[in-house]
């Protein structure tokens, strides 16, 4: 989902900071095929393994082939397989079936037809060779970690051009409330230096809503 009631993700990173709760995933994942805007969907996770033998990539591409009404794809474990677990095909067909994006825990490839897909797409890195075989999805729809921090079914990811971030489901109202008043606060501190307000007196209006914030 994009829409104006979706605060950066600079925003939330830092309400959830002050809330001491995790939910950064930007680092590990850096943007490959940036958000336009915040956006924010529910996500559908995927753990992988890397072996010799197993599944193969089979219940991920059974996820693909079904609609996913703006959720996000989350892969855990790519970061052990030798080679890229995620590329064009992939995108094409989580695009065709309305992803929200996609967030890799591992390398991918095709960087430039996956930008020309546009499906919002965070990965460790990138890559020109597949696995080979070697990549398994070995979980799908249960609790995974990413940079030590740990997603849930129920969760969601919240991305930009920054990076992106998990908002535990418990939470969301609450965070993505906090979040929008405290990018308003912020955004009233560039205003005011704008027009010629020293930092010094600009930085209390955020101020004020941080120390409103604090638990």
């Amino acid at each position: 989902m994009i829409a104006a009631a979706v605060p950066p993700v600079s925003a939330i990173a830092d309400v959830l900071r002050l809330w001491g709760i995790d939910g950064w995933l930007t680092p590990p994942l850096a943007p490959v095929v940036a958000a336009d805007a915040p956006m924010i969907g529910q996500v559908m996770t995927v753990s992988i393994l890397s072996g010799s033998a197993g599944p193969g990539l089979a219940p991920l591409y059974s996820i693909l082939s079904s609609e996913l009404s703006g959720r996000f794809v989350v892969i855990a474990g790519g970061t052990n397989v030798d080679g890229a677990v995620w590329g064009e095909i992939m995108a094409t067909a989580a695009a065709a079936n309305h992803a929200g994006g996609v967030l890799v825990d591992g390398l991918v490839r095709d960087l430039p037809t996956m930008a020309a897909i546009g499906l919002p797409t965070y990965a460790s890195a990138s890559c020109v060779v597949g696995p080979n075989g070697t990549a398994h999805a070995v979980e799908v729809d249960g609790t995974i970690s990413i940079g030590g921090v740990g997603i849930h079914p129920l969760d969601s990811v919240a991305a930009d051009a920054t990076g992106c971030v998990r908002i535990p489901h418990a939470h969301l109202d609450e965070v993505l409330e906090a979040s929008l008043r405290y990018a308003a606060a912020e955004d009233r501190v560039v205003h005011a230096l704008a027009a010629g307000e020293p930092l010094t007196s600009a930085y209390l209006h955020k101020k004020t809503v941080v120390d409103e914030l604090r638990r």
